[in-house]
């Protein structure tokens, strides 16, 4: 305060003291010129007791009157040093609510702005921008914010601003704040994402004059909300054929076993006994169909031992390539250290070879089918693919193919029992569901990655490895 009061007081005294002295030395001046005029002295310069007197006289004068104007200065340098001071404490006050405010909006994860009546920002936080593309909110102000980033619908048909909800708000009086689930914004570089935002108006003496808008990315929720919706199908379906495998096993028991005692009873008569041999082919088809079924519904027996997930491979490969035409080439790609997994072995084989067999389908006119391994660590650094499955330790074995692809319309249905793509007769749709089934009992999961035209990657999750140090070795 004080240093206040003395930036604000010297000046006035400096000019104070400085109009004294030159108020002293017009009125000496012009008070000799007088005096010199009527004779009273014989110069201006001359030095009398007249002359002496005149000059003691301005000094009080002056001075007195100097003194007064310095004492009124000082009561008027203080109080403009008090109200000074007030106002950069306000002013400083009014810097730490802003900078406050700002820090709060900017370390919300949810995007925010405001417009005005005509639409256009005047506000917007650090979540906003990066949502939409930007480095900096300061990118966005100004901008008419439906044309910016609400320009189109989801399919990319046009959105015009007279539909839209948000900036009918300003323009309605007494509007409601809204809340939209459904609709998408679009990003600086023309891609978009789906949102849900609220929307609330900004008044003034009761006159609706902007409106700010709070916004998420729910891209991960609707990943999360299909994979739950899918889990929950696979579920269902999964207790259906449980149950119909049980009952329909029990039925082929029934049948084989009257067969069977047919057959005794006829072998004298008819040694050959075709009729009763196909009825036993069929039953055996029925069994494997229910085994499928029962892979799938996760209530097949297991038999887990630890073994070495790579030399499974390697034992597997001879076989594997006798499934295989002689346009397709299978080549494999193993990791480096041995992946050490407790798992039911033959259980696992039969996933492989319903894997290589699928995509040995998907390749009718020749390819290459690469089997891979290695080792996964799900956290929360994890790319979006793998980031909602339990974290841990994991042993993946690939099968990619340079096939057709998989059509993003069918692709969520792949796993489910019965479904296929193939004509009648060339497949049950029961392959990639009893994968899905083994490895889902195994406390593992199953990825399909696919690209029309370019082939497919199936990726088998298996948990609880324990890697050891050991050079794997290739033995192709």
């Amino acid at each position: 305060m004080f240093t206040l009061f003395l930036g604000r007081f010297l000046p006035l005294a400096l000019f104070t003291l400085l109009a004294g002295g030159a108020i002293f030395l017009i009125e000496r001046k012009s008070h000799l010129d007088l005096l010199y005029k009527y004779g009273k002295i014989q110069s201006q310069t001359e030095q009398s007791p007249l002359t002496i007197a005149l000059e003691q006289h301005h000094i009080m004068t002056i001075s007195a009157v100097t003194l007064l104007a310095l004492i009124l200065a000082a009561p008027i340098a203080w109080f403009r040093a008090a109200r000074q001071r007030h106002d950069m404490i306000v002013e400083h006050l009014n810097r730490e609510n802003l900078r406050s405010i700002k820090l709060l909006l900017d370390s919300t994860i949810e995007g925010i702005y405001g417009t005005d009546e005509a639409g256009h920002c005047i506000l917007a936080n650090r979540s906003c921008a990066n949502l939409l593309g930007y480095a900096y909110p300061e990118q966005l102000l100004g901008k008419e914010m439906h044309r910016l980033m609400h320009h189109s619908h989801a399919d990319g048909s046009p959105y015009p601003v007279s539909e839209c909800r948000a900036h009918q708000m300003v323009s309605t009086t007494g509007s409601a704040p809204i809340l939209v689930t459904n609709e998408v914004f679009w990003r600086q570089d023309g891609s978009c994402f789906p949102v849900s935002y609220s929307v609330h108006p900004i008044q003034e003496d009761g006159v609706t004059i902007g409106m700010v808008c709070t916004f998420v990315d729910i891209s991960e929720r609707r990943l999360l909300e299909d994979q739950l919706r899918h889990a929950q199908k696979m579920e269902a379906v999964g207790q259906l054929a449980g149950g119909i495998a049980h009952d329909f096993n029990n039925i082929l028991q029934i049948i084989s076993g009257n067969t069977q005692i047919l057959q005794y009873d006829q072998k004298q008569q008819n040694p050959e006994q075709p009729q009763l041999q196909e009825i036993l082919k069929a039953v055996e088809r029925g069994t494997a169909l229910t085994r499928s079924m029962l892979a799938f519904s996760r209530k097949q027996p297991l038999h887990p031992i630890p073994f070495e997930l790579n030399q499974m491979v390697r034992d597997s490969q001879l076989l594997a390539r006798k499934l295989l035409l002689k346009n397709i080439t299978l080549q494999l790609e193993l990791a480096e250290t041995a992946l050490v997994i407790t798992a039911d072995e033959i259980l696992l084989q039969q996933v492989l070879f319903n894997l290589i067999t699928n995509a040995r389908d998907a390749m009718p006119t020749g390819g290459t089918i690469t089997i891979a391994t290695a080792e996964q660590v799900i956290d929360e650094n994890s790319n979006e693919s793998i980031k909602g499955y339990p974290p841990g330790s994991y042993a993946v074995l690939m099968v990619r193919d340079t096939g057709q692809g998989i059509p993003e319309e069918i692709r969520q249905k792949i796993f489910e029992p019965f479904f296929t793509t193939k004509v009648v007769g060339k497949g049950t749709g029961l392959g990639l569901s009893m994968v899905y089934g083994t490895i889902k009992q195994h406390g593992g999961f199953v990825l399909a990655e696919s690209t029309e035209g370019l082939g497919s990657c199936f990726s088998v999750f298996l948990p609880d490895i324990s890697t050891c140090l050991l050079p794997n070795q290739q033995n192709n």
